[in-house]
C-alpha cells in the first residue's frame, strides 16, 4: 500500500504546536497504524510509532517512514494501548521521554514495569486497569479491557490492554488500541458516554497472518457494526496502511458502513492531515 506523506517534519510540527482550538472542537492528526495526536487542551500522543522496524534482512516493513524523530515531539501526554512494538515502541517512548521531561505516559497498569525498564521514571507513569477514570487538569480518561486477542492480566491482576476513551474540550474521543470483538467489549463501551469520534483499527484477522503470529484486529464489518451500535457521531477507520502484509482497503469499511449507517459520517484519513472535529 503505497501512502505518501500529505504533510510531515517541521511543517507538519509546526501545525500541531500552532494549532489551537476552543470548547466544543478537537484536533487530530493521523500518524499511521493507530497512531495520532489529539488537540484540545493538552497535546496527546496515542499509540505512535516514531521509529522504523526493520526485517531480518535490514529492509524496512514499513510502507513509509515516521514523519518526525521522536526527540521532536512537544507533548503533554502519551497513551501506550498495549506492549506491541507498533503501539509501544521503545525508541519512540524512550525519545519522546527525553525531549518532554515534564510529559506523563498512560499506560495499562500491566505495562507499567515496561515503563521503568525503559527509563520512565515511576512518577511520570499513570497506570490504568479496566473501569478506571482518570481526571486530570486538562482531560478525562477512562479505560476499557481489550482482548488482544484475548483478555490478559499480569501476575498481580492488572490489565495488559485497555482502550482509551478521552474528554477534553468536551469532545469524547474513543481509541480502542487493537482488540477483537467480543460481548464484553460491547457491553463496556456502550456504558461510557456516546463516542463523538471513534478510531476503530479495521485490518482483521485472517489465518495466514495468524501463522506469521501477526495478531490481529476488528475487521472493516466488525468496526462498523460497533461503530453503529455505540452511536458514533464520526468513525475514522484506522490500523491499516502501515506494515507490509498487514493492511486492508479502508473503502471495504466505508462501502459496508454506508449500508448500515447511509446517514453516518466517515472520514479516511490521510497522513499528516489535520481534522478538526466541532460539536
Amino acid at each position: 500500500m503505497n501512502r505518501t506523506w500529505y504533510r510531515q517534519g517541521d511543517s507538519l510540527l509546526k501545525e500541531i504546536k500552532e494549532t489551537t482550538v476552543t470548547r466544543g472542537e478537537l484536533a487530530f492528526w493521523y500518524l499511521g497504524q493507530l497512531g495520532y495526536v489529539f488537540k484540545g487542551s493538552a497535546t496527546v500522543y496515542v499509540d505512535v510509532m516514531l521509529n522504523d522496524q526493520l526485517n531480518e534482512d535490514g529492509t524496512s516493513a514499513r510502507w513509509y517512514q515516521p514523519p518526525f524523530a521522536p526527540e521532536q515531539v512537544q507533548a503533554d501526554y502519551i497513551l501506550c494501548s498495549h506492549n506491541h512494538i507498533d503501539h509501544l515502541a521503545a525508541p519512540t517512548v524512550q525519545g519522546i521521554a527525553k525531549s518532554n521531561p515534564e510529559a506523563r505516559f498512560v499506560v495499562p497498569a500491566g505495562c507499567a514495569s515496561v515503563l521503568e525498564e525503559l527509563g520512565i521514571a515511576p512518577d511520570r507513569i499513570l497506570s490504568m486497569n479496566s473501569g478506571d477514570t482518570l481526571k486530570l487538569p486538562e482531560l478525562t480518561i477512562r479505560a476499557v479491557a481489550t482482548a488482544h486477542p484475548e483478555y490478559q492480566r499480569d501476575e498481580q491482576g492488572n490489565d495488559m490492554s485497555l482502550a482509551f476513551h478521552l474528554e477534553m474540550n468536551e469532545i469524547h474521543a474513543l481509541h480502542p488500541g487493537d482488540t477483537y470483538l467480543t460481548r464484553q467489549l460491547i457491553r463496556e463501551l456502550s456504558q461510557l458516554p456516546a463516542p463523538d469520534l471513534f478510531f476503530p483499527p479495521i485490518n482483521g484477522q485472517d489465518f495466514f497472518r495468524t501463522e506469521r503470529n501477526c495478531i490481529g484486529n476488528l475487521n472493516t464489518i466488525e468496526a462498523a457494526e460497533l461503530s453503529k451500535i455505540l452511536k458514533t457521531d464520526l468513525t475514522v477507520p484506522s490500523h491499516f496502511d502501515m506494515f507490509v502484509g498487514n493492511t486492508v482497503d479502508p473503502l471495504e469499511f466505508a462501502r459496508y458502513y454506508m449500508g448500515i449507517r447511509p446517514s453516518a459520517k466517515w472520514h479516511i484519513p490521510s497522513l499528516g492531515e489535520r481534522f478538526i472535529y466541532r460539536k
